[in-house]
């Protein structure tokens, strides 16, 4: 499946769901914690779809817009195969649990597909918010698959940031991201990534940034899924990194 950083703006249809309430410290900005839960049967088997996500509240701009953008990529991370088509939520639910009844219907086979997404506010302030994703979904292959990726977002101008955005010395914090990830790996000073063998680099010998980036709370995270920077068998790796550690290199809210 693949999940695309940003959302793209369209109006929504939304669901009924059960809501919990939430709200940050940082600023005025409100949200809800939404989940939803469905599933489609065939016999005894079934797919099952389970999110939990933030929903801004009040008419401001930047509700509607994190709003836009939270649940498209709910949209995203259902989207299977080579579908990557824009609808609305709903639609996408639809589509994945058609899809599933179509599939038993094809084979003969007594397995299940799940899907299951939980998004949280990890940062809000004045001028910036990180949301973290973190998905497991299974519809068949060897082993699940996990992921996680943060989607930050510039409150003042409305708009995602980049991960090139948000940084501001790219070499500096290279440098101190693989001196992190030395320590995280076991992998002395004196062996070069290269020559440790363990690890998928760019061009086959350089350390690399991941994908996902964002802030939880008073630290920032860089987060390799798996398969990123090493075999599945690796897992995922997390670094995280306090202000003081980060101050300089990257957009401090």
């Amino acid at each position: 499946m693949k999940i695309l950083e940003t959302g793209i703006l369209i109006f929504i249809s939304l669901l009924v769901y059960s809501c919990k309430s939430g709200t940050t410290e940082a600023v005025s900005l409100e949200f809800e914690q939404r989940t939803f839960d469905k599933e489609a049967c065939v016999g005894e088997d079934c797919a099952k779809i389970s999110l939990s996500y933030p929903f801004f509240t009040g008419s401001s701009e930047s509700a509607d817009f994190l709003n836009v953008h939270v649940e498209q990529q709910m949209v995203m991370f259902l989207n299977i195969g080579e579908n990557q088509e824009i609808v609305p939520l709903d639609s996408a639910v639809k589509a994945f649990l058609d899809s599933y009844v179509a599939f038993k219907k094809d084979f003969d086979s007594p397995q299940e597909w799940e899907i299951s997404v939980d998004s949280n506010v990890t940062l809000q302030s004045p001028a910036l918010v990180s949301i973290v994703f973190n998905s497991f979904s299974f519809t068949g292959g060897a082993h699940p698959n996990t992921y996680r990726m943060y989607l930050n977002f510039d409150l003042t101008k409305n708009a995602p940031i980049k991960n090139e955005d948000l940084i501001l010395d790219k070499k500096g914090l290279l440098t101190l991201a693989e001196t992190k990830f030395r320590d995280y790996h076991d992998v002395p000073d004196s062996v070069s990534l290269e020559k440790d063998g363990s690890f998928f680099l760019e061009n086959d010998k350089d350390f690399f940034l991941p994908a996902a980036m964002g802030f939880e709370g008073e630290e920032f995270v860089l987060f390799f899924n798996p398969y990123e920077i090493g075999p599945y068998v690796m897992g995922s790796t997390e670094l995280r990194f306090t202000r003081e550690e980060i101050r300089g290199l990257v957009i401090i809210p």
